[in-house]
């Protein structure tokens, strides 16, 4: 803004200077402006002579008439007065206030004496304003003023002194003691006095030593002093050799000089005593000391240097996860404090108070208590950066066992600060920890959580299961440190009661928060004899202690006493594990009736639902319980149905509606587990139902023949297969199983504890009923001697019927009657005769599965079938109870005896 105070400078000098001023001002702008006007400087004061007055007017003439005859509009004066407010108020915005005043006085001035030409020529000012912002300068003024023609000289005091005389005269300067004359001046004088004179004596010493006021004078620096500095320096300017095979001379530095480049290298500060990669120099060594030793100096230094180096670079490293981030300011912090030991050691060699020694070995000894944590920490970024895992959290474990290692190595100053960065960074980690035991909730930007939601919302009832996941890695471990894997069920569990505590509605969360410590042990009040596990345990513990939260022990008596878990145990096994025989054989029997006639619709879902809560009328509310069957059942033919129990019973779901809260520990899949034991024991009741639903009645004979004590004996073995694996199951099986697993549900903390224990409990009764995947060839021989029942079953009633019609035949062709005589066994209804009625109109064709067999032949196969059955049945379960090393192998042994003492005990028969 010079053109604008050059302009100001001129309205200055009163209305009487103003048209000159502003005329000077206007060449005066222009010629700042731009290298033209530089060229042009010496135009006005040319201008301004009276010899050249002549070409003054004609380019003054010339000029005016080209301005009068213009055509363009005139300049806004009020465009222009802003602009020019505008500048005064951003100088004083950017702190320039006597540029500021300086325009302001010229511009009030030039405003007192300013003409209507005045905007034109500001506006050609501001035109020719070359970043007036950047560039003004109050002492470019200078540069405008009118020169004087004949300018006198200067007066200097060093002409008037050579005038005077003074310059000669040295008395004249001495200083004067203008005091009163005291004893204790008497000294002074004496020495002055001493001082003139040529005497040696110890006073006139002192008074010469003794600083005069020049000696304060500041002394200039010379060339001396600058080739002094260049000769300390020169030792960072090395030459190489001239002659490569010849090793050049080495350069000697000082102590001081090396102190100075290690702490600056240490700093991580460019310096000129290490290259790049941080090698020491082979050209340099130290005063009065081996190159040798030098050399082992240095590299020691250069080794915590790299360590140092490579701590900033890590810390430089830009992380998005609030975990890594807290590492890196927990180095941070411990690397500013190493820097301002370093400065310490810096002013201590800088401002020097006393004498001492500088030694490049006591530096590095006493730079060794701050480095030696460092190095161990550096240590540890090495291997984070050398380690595939991508955990976040694996830095962590890092920590973890390198305390340990410390510990057992005896370093105790290095493990309290390694346990002691642990811990500050652990406190980091248990944010999203704390949050989730209390609130039950997840924080949505912490990827390094162990505990996932699902994306998708579920059914309060799988809320447990299916809502929240552990988070595994790709080798299926958990995603978790491995110090806190023993604890994450834990806090995975806590966190879940909460969420069902709150979708119950008894969760009530406290209203203030305790903020959480920076740093949860302190180190320096641990024992060292502790170990270093124990000490997190004992810390991790407390805390948990400090957060446990009744959620589980509320939660169980939720469910089992508001919504009744324990009577829901008891329907499941009433209804599924068939406890009470009555009901069951009810149910089952109205279905087996139902197959036998023939009925086609057996399968229909209303029937078989009404059959159900008839059966457990007053037992369990009716419309908790359904019976289905599955879409195949359908396409099954009720022939086929009726010869196999693999066909149609299979088929058969009973569905016993459950609370929400009961679902999540009795699961959808539970009770599929459930529906297989129920199928087995249905089965196994069909094959005792056909086996004694008829009574044998005897006509009055007294003998038998062979193919009915053929059929005495097959039956016999059937009737006993079942009974004993019948009481098997129920004695051996599901009665000491659900006695251990109400206790266990009675025990349990949590509801984890409650699906285990109910997991174990089903995996014990479908092992010990034979029906885990180990044991299908032996469920499946099981399943062939039921199918025996019914096809011996169907011999016996197809040899009824024919035997009947032989006797009807031989009745109609018989003209005498005789005495009667004993006829066949037979068998009939224990109840009432209409099934049989029923049958008798029915077509046979759908038992006749062995009609073009001999009944003989039929029995014989029947028996060699059921003794080769049984025999890999006791076989299989023998040797998977010695292989085997299950709960269920001692079980299975006993069922083996059961059936071999059976067998041996009938054969005798």
């Amino acid at each position: 803004m010079k053109h604008h105070l050059t302009l100001m400078h001129g309205a200055s000098n009163c209305s009487s200077q103003a048209r000159n001023a502003a005329k000077q001002l206007y060449f005066t702008s222009f010629t700042e402006t731009s290298q033209i006007g530089l060229q042009l400087r010496p135009i006005p004061s040319q201008l301004r002579s009276q010899t050249d007055r002549i070409r003054f007017d004609t380019l003054r003439e010339t000029s005016l008439r080209k301005l009068r005859q213009h055509h363009f509009l005139r300049t806004n004066q009020f465009d222009v007065y802003s602009a020019l407010d505008g500048y005064e108020e951003r100088f004083r915005v950017l702190n320039r206030d006597s540029i500021a005043d300086a325009l302001r006085s010229r511009l009030d001035a030039f405003a007192q004496c300013s003409n209507k030409w005045a905007p034109d020529v500001l506006d050609l000012l501001l035109k020719l304003a070359d970043q007036p912002i950047q560039k003004s300068k109050l002492d470019d003024l200078e540069l405008v003023k009118e020169l004087e023609d004949n300018p006198e000289p200067r007066l200097k005091w060093s002409d008037i002194a050579e005038e005077e005389g003074w310059d000669k005269d040295r008395e004249l300067w001495r200083s004067v003691d203008f005091g009163g004359y005291s004893s204790e001046d008497e000294y002074d004088q004496k020495s002055d006095a001493s001082a003139r004179s040529k005497d040696t004596s110890l006073s006139s010493i002192e008074a010469r030593y003794r600083k005069q006021p020049t000696d304060y004078l500041e002394r200039l620096q010379g060339q001396l002093d600058l080739d002094e500095i260049r000769q300390s320096q020169a030792w960072r300017v090395r030459k190489p050799a001239i002659i490569p095979t010849v090793q050049s001379q080495k350069i000697a530095i000082t102590q001081i000089q090396a102190i100075r480049e290690i702490l600056f290298m240490l700093s991580g500060l460019q310096n000129s005593l290490f290259d790049g990669q941080g090698k020491p120099p082979l050209d340099i060594q130290l005063t009065h000391a081996s190159w040798q030793i030098f050399r082992s100096l240095l590299v020691s230094a250069n080794d915590a240097g790299r360590r140092l180096s490579l701590l900033r670079q890590y810390v430089k490293q830009k992380q998005q996860i609030p975990l890594i981030q807290a590492f890196q300011a927990a180095i941070e912090n411990h690397l500013r404090s190493f820097d301002n030991a370093i400065a310490s050691m810096q002013a201590h060699y800088a401002s020097i108070s006393h004498d001492f020694v500088a030694s490049v070995m006591k530096l590095l000894n006493d730079l060794d208590p701050h480095l030696h944590p460092l190095k161990s920490l550096a240590e540890i970024i090495e291997q984070l950066e050398k380690s595939k895992s991508s955990q976040p959290f694996h830095y962590l474990e890092l920590l973890f066992d390198s305390a340990q290692e410390l510990q057992l190595g005896s370093d105790e100053c290095t493990y309290h600060f390694i346990g002691q960065l642990f811990f500050e960074c652990f406190a980091v980690y248990l944010q999203p920890i704390r949050c989730w035991m209390e609130e039950g909730e997840l924080i949505d930007s912490d990827k390094a959580f162990f505990i996932s939601r699902s994306p998708v919302d579920v059914s309060w009832s799988q809320a447990w299961v299916d809502q929240f996941k552990l988070k595994r890695t790709p080798q299926g471990l958990l995603f978790a440190p491995r110090f806190l894997q023993p604890a994450a069920s834990k806090i995975f569990t806590t966190g879940k009661s909460i969420v069902i505590l709150k979708l119950l509605g008894k969760h009530w969360p406290t209203q203030e928060k305790t903020p959480e410590p920076t740093t949860l042990v302190d180190m320096d009040g641990v024992c060292s004899l502790v170990p270093f596990s124990e000490v997190f345990k004992s810390m991790f513990d407390q805390w948990m202690q400090s957060k446990h939260h009744a959620a589980s022990t509320t939660l169980k008596q939720t469910l089992f006493q508001t919504y009744n878990l324990s009577s829901d145990l008891d329907m499941l096994q009433h209804i599924y594990l068939m406890s009470d025989g009555s009901r069951s054989d009810q149910f089952a029997n109205a279905v087996f009736n139902n197959i036998d006639i023939f009925n086609v619709n057996w399968h229909d879902r209303f029937n078989l639902t009404e059959i159900a809560r008839e059966a457990f009328d007053g037992l369990i509310e009716s419309h908790r319980l359904d019976v289905s069957t599955l879409r195949n059942s359908s396409a099954s033919d009720v022939k086929d149905v009726r010869r196999t129990v693999r066909k149609g019973l299979p088929s058969i779901c009973i569905t016993y509606r459950l609370p929400w809260l009961s679902r999540i520990v009795l699961t959808e899949d539970s009770l599929a587990q459930y529906q297989l034991v129920f199928t087995f024991l249905l089965q196994l009741r069909r094959a005792s139902h056909v086996l004694t639903r008829h009574r044998i009645l005897s006509d009055g004979i007294a003998y038998t023949t062979a193919e009915q004590e053929t059929f005495y004996s097959i039956r016999q073995k059937l009737v006993w297969f079942c009974t004993t694996l019948q009481s098997y199951i129920s004695t051996l099986v599901l009665g000491p199983s659900v006695a251990a697993f109400l206790e266990e549900m009675r025990q349990a903390e949590d509801i984890d504890q409650m699906l285990m224990s109910h997991s174990a409990f089903i995996k014990r009764i479908l092992d010990g009923a034979c029906l885990g995947r180990k044991l299908d060839p032996i469920r499946e021989a099981i399943l062939d001697i039921f199918d025996l029942a019914i096809r011996l079953r169907d011999a016996r009633q197809i040899e009824i019927e024919r035997a009947a019609e032989e006797t009807q035949e031989l009745s109609r062709l018989s003209v005498m009657s005789s005495p009667e005589k004993g006829s066949p066994e037979r068998y009939v209804k224990s109840s009432e005769e209409e099934d049989d009625t029923f049958l008798g109109e029915q077509d046979k064709s759908g038992m006749m599965q062995d009609a073009d067999i001999p009944y003989r032949q039929v029995l014989g196969e029947i028996r060699s079938d059921l003794d080769r059955h049984l025999k890999f049945v006791c076989g299989g379960l023998r040797g998977v109870a010695r292989a085997s090393t299950s709960e269920a192998a001692s079980k299975w042994d006993i069922l083996a005896e059961m059936l071999e003492l059976g067998i041996r005990g009938l054969s005798m028969a």
